[in-house]
């Protein structure tokens, strides 16, 4: 049962640009909006909040909200005041974070998965708006409380790659989110790691919500749209928690070129890297055709939220559109 489809945005281009693209969404049937954050490019929550405004149903997700780099109090905050414009249509997404861009920042994501589950706990306990004490190994409250609760259950979902991750997402999330750019075998796999998760807790599987970003691009003639993806994946393979991904696949991509071209910010020789094969193991691409039939793969793994670009050239956001709005209505 698919329980939505949503778009998403990285921060690349101007909110006020894809507000827009938002309108054109929602009118297609998107009952869901993400915006990802990339440290240095346009910032989650307050994205999210120009998204509630220009929405009228979509539900908003900033993602992926680190432990690394925000505290639960005022994470808290942000969350319940952007739920004060939207209520019952916020969500979150929390995940550790790209470990080059930490390292830029003077971070190194230590013991993440306890980071991530701190995190959490802190964040529903504060939105009960009771005095909170809490005494982790990364956060410490020593009574702090809200003065006002969001009106309905903002929807945690974890950011979640390696097994570790995965397991307590079943254990304690509302939801996954996956990474971009993974292939329909990693995806099948990691939905089985939750899964597993879930049931050692005692939780049942099926009501926890499954989102995954997918690298989403259409064209007429189909080159445009894989150009445009070998970027993007380009830019994705930088993160290290990738190689099992990559692997996956049999293709003899240097991630470990990859990673030095996106550190010293030369996309053009990232980009180089990234085989026309790639777009076919890992992103949603090509053809309107390519793209109906990649997608349906990607739904037979389980994936009941798929979340979609719109992107590209007008043509490019057009067809996209289109094709939103069948998934939409099957």
């Amino acid at each position: 049962m698919r329980r939505g489809l949503g778009i998403r945005f990285d921060g690349f281009d101007h909110v006020s640009d894809s507000l827009e693209v938002v309108r054109q969404a929602e009118r297609a049937g998107a009952s869901q909006v993400w915006m990802a954050e990339h440290m240095g490019y346009r910032e989650a929550v307050a994205a999210c909040m120009a998204y509630a405004l220009s929405t009228e149903t979509a539900m908003v997700v900033p993602t992926a909200v680190s432990p690394y780099l925000w505290h639960p109090t005022p994470t808290a905050m942000s969350l319940a005041t952007l739920a004060d414009v939207a209520p019952g249509r916020v969500g979150v997404a929390i995940g550790v974070g790209n470990p080059l861009f930490l390292a830029e920042s003077g971070i190194e994501p230590v013991k993440p998965v306890r980071a991530v589950r701190e995190f959490i706990e802190c964040l529903r306990a504060l939105w009960t708006a009771e005095p909170v004490e809490y005494d982790g190994e990364f956060f410490r409250l020593a009574g702090a409380r809200m003065t006002f609760a969001p009106a309905e259950p903002i929807p945690v979902y974890i950011a979640a790659t390696r097994e570790q991750m995965l397991r307590l997402t079943g254990r304690i999330g509302d939801g996954v989110v996956l990474s971009g750019g993974l292939s329909v075998v990693h995806v099948r796999y990691s939905l089985g790691q939750i899964a597993d998760g879930a049931r050692a807790a005692g939780r049942d599987p099926a009501a926890l919500r499954n989102a995954a970003f997918l690298y989403f691009s259409v064209s007429e003639d189909g080159r445009e749209a894989v150009d445009y993806l070998r970027g993007r994946l380009a830019f994705l393979f930088r993160n290290r928690t990738m190689a099992d991904n990559i692997r996956s696949s049999g293709l003899p991509i240097d991630q470990e070129a990859i990673i030095d071209a996106v550190a010293k910010r030369d996309m053009e020789a990232a980009t180089r890297l990234v085989p026309d094969d790639a777009v076919d193991a890992f992103a949603v691409g090509g053809t309107p055709r390519n793209c109906r039939d990649r997608l349906e793969a990607y739904l037979g793994t389980g994936v009941t939220e798929p979340v979609i670009e719109i992107s590209g050239s007008p043509k490019s956001r057009e067809l996209a559109l289109g094709i939103l709005g069948e998934f939409a209505a099957a």
